[in-house]
């Protein structure tokens, strides 16, 4: 089964970057650069793992974390 893995960060390099390598080695990524469009398509209990940048437009990473949680 492929683990799949949420990422959140406003920079498209880190995302191509992180997205790239994860999928390499097998994951299967969502990422979004803007905190409230991941919130939108956030689906309980479908992601093994949620990578988020501290600091976004919008919505801080922290603030973010406890709205998915």
């Amino acid at each position: 089964m492929t683990k799949r893995i949420l990422l959140v960060d406003d920079e498209p390099d880190i995302i191509f970057t992180i997205k790239k390598i994860l999928e390499e080695n097998g994951f299967k990524v969502d990422s979004f650069n803007d905190p409230i469009l991941a919130l939108n398509y956030y689906k309980v209990n479908f992601y093994d793992l949620v990578i988020l940048d501290i600091k976004l437009p919008n919505m801080d990473g922290f603030e973010l974390y406890t709205k998915i949680r």
